[in-house]
């Protein structure tokens, strides 16, 4: 517990606490355990500040004279599931999301403070959109600058529901590629040639009047419900839960320099599993790429059979020797023809060590402001300093120790 009494002005700003919704307000005070803020409408609220965001605690270290250790004196928690139900502040929009004449390329809209999810077909939009608040906020509470950054634009995600609507919206999209210019997007175009039909989920860059129109981010997430309806009526459906925190990571963190790609996949594609598992209790997530330059190839790759069981699994082989944990070799993966069960798996347990605990947790936040403003991943023993270690052979250790231990679930 803390003790403190400090009287501040400071600057409006947005308070998150896992056990309540956002507040707006200013600090006026550090009192005890506790921060006394001040709305606009001059109400007092109080907030525990164990409770509080990382991204508030390192606010208040910063500024409210609070010390450090507050940081890491909290419990890493949940916060994708500690939010209030969102659901009462969705907005369904009036006029049609349009993309051509055909019925199909004409959806409804849904509208939520950081995002449109429309839809075609019967599919409802409520739990896709409860998740991507959730994991919204998710990222709002453990990362500096991702409220900022993201601004006032929403991220937009098509829910289609048949595959005939699927292959229209793919079509208009492999029509739009055709009219953009660049190396870049014209790989982007062989990848979706070969993989729409495919996968279940894309990426999709949208035209600039309609980014400049709804004021959102220059790419969408459209998925083909398909097979696995379940998965989109639920709060935490394994797949979009997947999908979104992996494109979440990827719009804060931006692009990855061509040149320095090593970590990246690895980070992205054990993030997501991590948020996958953590909040549906499995996975059911396969991995699709195309291998465009030396031959037309869609390349596949997935982790263990039973989702349920990855960390089990993983530790089994860990124990007997089976599989060793190289932190080298992992962030030397780039694609997923580089990828066996055993890999991914690891990718896994990788992303879980990095949040495991509240000092490592905020490791990970210094890491992914690194690799934001850098453009790259740390290289081994970079990243092995940010989490205390001399070498990247003690943190290679602790990870497998990790792994080893009841605490990787």
């Amino acid at each position: 517990m803390w003790s403190y009494s400090v009287s501040i002005g400071a600057e409006e700003r947005v308070w998150t606490s896992r056990k309540g919704a956002d507040v707006t307000a200013q600090l006026l005070r550090v009192e005890g355990g506790e921060a006394i803020l001040i709305t606009p409408l001059l109400k007092t609220v109080t907030l525990k500040i164990e409770d509080l965001s990382l991204v508030d605690r390192l606010y208040l270290v910063e500024y409210g004279g609070v010390d450090p250790s507050a940081v890491t004196k909290s419990e890493v928690g949940v916060p994708e599931k500690d939010a209030r139900d969102m659901s009462k502040t969705f907005e369904r929009v009036k006029e049609k999301f349009v993309l051509g004449t055909d019925d199909d390329l004409q959806y409804d809209m849904l509208k939520t403070e950081h995002f449109y999810v429309i839809t075609q077909g019967k599919i409802r939009p409520i739990d896709v959109a409860e998740v991507a608040e959730r994991l919204w906020r998710g990222m709002a509470f453990q990362h500096v600058n991702f409220r900022e950054d993201w601004g006032a634009r929403r991220k937009l995600i098509f829910l289609v529901e048949d595959k005939k609507a699927y292959a229209k919206l793919g079509d208009w999209y492999k029509a739009h590629l055709l009219t953009l210019e660049g190396e870049h997007m014209r790989d982007v175009a062989v990848r979706a040639r070969m993989l729409w039909e495919e996968s279940s989920s894309q990426t999709i860059y949208m035209p600039d009047p309609i980014v400049a129109k709804l004021n959102i981010f220059g790419t969408a997430k459209a998925f083909q419900i398909g097979d696995i309806k379940n998965s989109y009526t639920e709060v935490f459906g394994a797949f979009p839960t997947h999908s979104l925190s992996g494109t979440l990571l990827s719009e804060f963190i931006g692009g990855i320099a061509d040149y320095a790609e090593d970590g990246a996949m690895a980070l992205r594609i054990g993030h997501a599993y991590y948020k996958e598992i953590k909040l549906a209790g499995h996975t059911e997530t396969s991995l699709l790429d195309a291998e465009v330059y030396d031959q037309d190839e869609i390349v596949k790759a997935k982790g263990f059979d039973d989702g349920t069981k990855w960390a089990k699994t993983l530790r089994e082989l860990v124990r007997k020797g089976k599989v060793e944990p190289s932190l080298e070799k992992l962030l030397g993966w780039k694609e997923v023809k580089d990828l066996t069960p055993e890999s991914i798996v690891l990718c896994y347990s990788f992303a879980y060590y990095l949040q495991s605990t509240p000092e490592r947790l905020n490791s990970f936040a210094n890491m992914i402001r690194r690799v934001q403003y850098d453009g790259a991943m740390p290289v081994p023993l970079e990243l092995a300093k940010l989490y205390g270690f001399k070498t990247s052979k003690e943190f290679e250790t602790d990870w497998t120790e990790f792994i080893k231990s009841q605490d990787f679930k």
